[in-house]
């Protein structure tokens, strides 16, 4: 209706996602920087939260649209599937076909078999579902078994989850402390500030072709953020309203009068945060379906071109930033005693061994991984405030609480939740591998070695491919019959007992 008088090719305020329109703020890029860092890590799920509207399907479409021909993706919208169904929709998503009437067994097995030949290829897969806080606990454990999927070095398939604010008070639970742990990286969109308002509206004025044509005053823009909270979909809401009552007073320039009306035209009382997200909820409501279903379209057909007030803005890749710790725990952090060099934490982890001759074994593992090794292990950290990665000598795990070495040769304990903020899931275990995982190792000295290991673990080996194939499977291995380096370390700590122990006091 307004679109002609004030001369824009089209509407600059759809709600309709639309990638000439994607608008980068520094939270925004900061958000893709931490979805990148994960994938780059490959070591477990990618959590992204914030509230309605503001704007977390739209980056991670975009994070999705920059992963290049060899990346694999299955896009999952609506999670509210068993178990089955979620699995099924993921091979649908993969084109990997499979029976109607399969078991759940059977797709899972589909899908381990894809994941497989995909990484023999060379190829990654990346699963993204949205809606996380939708996720019944049993689909939730899925997840987690899918992400068990993993070979000797990395995960088979990386998995990022898209959720509202209550997501991230479900990963607290007790009962999901497990997927908790496997986070790699996490953040929380935040709300628009001021700046960032200012520039988002002029932003998609510009696009739109009203540059020049149209003003938004400093108040009507001051009022739009207090009113819409900084939340990008109720911005657009607000500023559609304000132009429909400047064209009805035949005025180009919007003032903090036109944008006081819109907001009295969309809400009767102060604007709350809960207030903000029933509005959405009831001015988007008819328009749910058709945003999904164009989501999709974007997702899998028009790859968004990354826009900013100042041109187009690249990603790049930051360590992540987790929640500050409760205040109970400021005295348990971290001291720069702890930060060692890859170097002196392995000095001070192999201190422990009687053994001198000690291979390394690295790993892009997890805390639940560590504890069923059951070694000592050094842990590469990615500090924010620092260029380069420290590194921890993790001597023993007591309960919720670490103990790591430090350069003056004592040791601190401190809880295992501090460790995690900032451990990017990369670990270096130290073990008597002899010459078993040197380059060019006899294969039949490692199957002589898994043939001994799984004896002493009283397993049947006078098949070895089956018995191999049966440790796999349970120990959370791929189960894939390849007796590689983390398949030799998970036998060799189950099957010697004479060896520094990780977990202090555990039976």
């Amino acid at each position: 209706m307004y679109a002609e008088y004030y001369g824009f090719r089209e509407k600059p305020f759809n709600l309709t996602p639309d990638p000439r329109y994607l608008f980068l703020s520094a939270g925004h890029q900061e958000a893709l920087a931490h979805l990148e860092y994960g994938r780059r890590e490959r070591g477990g799920f990618i959590v992204l939260t914030g509230e309605v509207g503001t704007g977390k399907t739209t980056v991670a479409r975009y994070f999705l649209s920059t992963l290049d021909a060899h990346t694999a993706t299955a896009v999952v919208l609506y999670p509210a599937l068993s178990a089955a169904e979620l699995v099924r929709t993921v091979l649908h998503e993969l084109k990997v076909p499979c029976a109607e009437d399969a078991s759940l067994k059977a797709l899972v097995d589909r899908l381990h078999e894809f994941l497989l030949a995909a990484r023999q290829q060379g190829r990654d897969v990346v699963l993204l579902i949205d809606e996380a806080q939708d996720l019944s606990a049993e689909v939730l454990e899925q997840v987690r078994l899918i992400s068990n999927l993993e070979t000797d070095t990395e995960k088979l398939i990386q998995i990022v989850l898209v959720g509202q604010p209550e997501f991230r008070a479900m990963l607290a639970r007790p009962e999901l402390r497990q997927l908790a742990q496997r986070v790699t990286a996490r953040y929380h969109l935040g709300a628009l500030n001021r700046a960032e308002c200012e520039a988002y509206v002029r932003h998609r004025l510009a696009v739109a072709g009203g540059e020049g044509k149209i003003v938004f005053t400093a108040g009507a823009l001051t009022g739009a953020q207090r009113v819409s909270g900084g939340t990008p979909r109720l911005l657009n809401l607000l500023c559609d309203r304000a132009l429909l009552a400047g064209y009805v007073q035949g005025v180009r320039v919007i003032s903090a009068a036109h944008m006081r009306r819109a907001a009295a035209e969309l809400i009767d009382r102060p604007v709350s945060r809960g207030a903000q997200r029933l509005l959405l909820f009831s001015a988007l409501g008819v328009c749910a379906l058709a945003i999904a279903l164009a989501s999709f379209g974007l997702l899998r057909h028009s790859p968004p071109v990354a826009h900013s007030s100042s041109g187009p803005v690249a990603p790049t890749v930051a360590t992540p930033a987790p929640d500050p710790p409760p205040a109970h725990q400021a005295e348990t952090r971290l001291s720069q005693d702890s930060e060692l060099s890859s170097a002196d934490a392995l000095r001070a982890v192999q201190a422990l061994w009687s053994v001198r001759s000690l291979s390394v074994t690295e790993l892009t593992t997890h805390l639940e991984q560590l504890r069923r090794l059951d070694l000592p292990a050094v842990l590469e950290m990615a500090q924010p405030t620092q260029r380069r990665a420290t590194f921890l000598a993790l001597v023993a795990l007591t309960g919720g609480d670490a103990v790591v070495g430090t350069a003056s040769g004592r040791e601190l304990t401190v809880p295992v939740q501090e460790i995690e903020k900032h451990w990017t899931h990369r670990a270096l275990i130290p073990w008597p591998a002899g010459a078993l995982l040197k380059a060019g190792a006899d294969p039949v000295q490692r199957a002589q070695a898994a043939r001994s290991a799984l004896a002493r673990l009283a397993y049947d080996v006078s098949d070895l491919d089956r018995a191999v194939r049966r440790f796999q499977i349970e120990t959370a291995l791929v189960s894939d019959g390849t007796i590689g380096p983390r398949t030799l370390l998970a036998m060799y700590a189950l099957s010697e007992h004479d060896r520094p122990k990780l977990n202090r006091g555990a039976p």
